[in-house]
């Protein structure tokens, strides 16, 4: 067809017509995280940087990511380049106290959505979707999908909460520095939250973060300590854990001077007595 008519011979520069070359993958993004004084942690900029690794070398360095589509071919240069773009903007915003991805607040921990990242790498939704496919399928990262009951019985999606692997820090030789680091990030939080209190008065342990992750479990408590969940083992489907952590949520936000303990307590009492009244 003539050009005159409007079509125009499209010219692919590498990969699929998307300017990708495989000599020179494009792995930067559009903000990289600040380093030095003031910026992210040396050990998130170190992975970072040895990210890189993975592309030159899929199969050596992370076999799980590059058989992560059951192809016993290696992984598409595209695809490793969307991984690792996604990876680095995951890793800007590590807080590695949990290795969850967010930013610890006074009101509770903010975990970023994934079209906040989609942002960070410049890529399209698409393809950052397939990458998290892929990095949850290789086990490098943990992908869980909160939900908060409404007034009107209701659900409401809130942030995937999303977590890093520790042996994701093995594989480039950082699992001793995360240790050392995580204590450190431990005592940043608490410092943190002394300057909370001084600014509300209010009395906090490990910050309204700290709570929602011994609420919900999720770092430093595992369901079978939990009190009160002990005798629900037999029917913690998942309608019955995402209305108990909803439950709890509220109830820390509307008592905040309460302890994870009571709060806990209290909400598996409240779904009690909602199961037995529907009974």
């Amino acid at each position: 067809m003539p050009e005159s008519a409007g079509y125009r011979p499209r010219v692919n520069l590498g990969g699929n017509f998307c300017g990708h070359n495989p000599l020179t993958p494009s792995i930067a993004l559009l903000s990289p995280a600040k380093k030095g004084a003031g910026g992210a942690p040396r050990i998130l900029t170190a992975l970072s940087e040895r990210l890189e690794q993975y592309y030159w070398r899929p199969r050596y360095v992370l076999p799980s990511l590059d058989l992560a589509n059951g192809s016993p071919r290696k992984q598409r240069t595209e695809r490793r380049e969307a991984c690792i773009k996604l990876l680095r903007a995951i890793l800007k915003f590590t807080d590695l106290a949990s290795l969850r991805v967010g930013i610890p607040t006074k009101t509770g921990f903010m975990c970023l959505t994934l079209d906040y990242l989609t942002g960070e790498t410049g890529m399209t939704q698409r393809r950052v979707e397939r990458a998290l496919r892929d990095l949850k399928a290789a086990n490098l990262l943990t992908v869980s999908q909160p939900r908060q009951l409404q007034p009107d019985g209701s659900w409401r999606g809130l942030a995937a909460v999303k977590a890093l692997s520790k042996e994701l820090f093995a594989v480039f030789g950082l699992k001793v520095a995360l240790k050392l680091e995580q204590v450190k990030a431990v005592k940043r939080l608490k410092k943190k939250v002394e300057a909370w209190n001084q600014e509300d008065g209010q009395t906090r342990t490990l910050g309204d973060a700290a709570r929602v992750r011994l609420i919900t479990g999720m770092v430093g408590t595992s369901r079978r300590s939990t009190p009160g969940l002990r005798k629900h083992q037999s029917r913690q489907d998942e309608e019955y854990m995402r209305a108990y952590t909803a439950l709890c949520a509220e109830l820390m936000q509307e008592h905040p001077d309460w302890p994870p303990d009571k709060i806990r307590s209290q909400a598996s009492q409240i779904l009690d007595a909602q199961g037995r009244k529907k009974a």
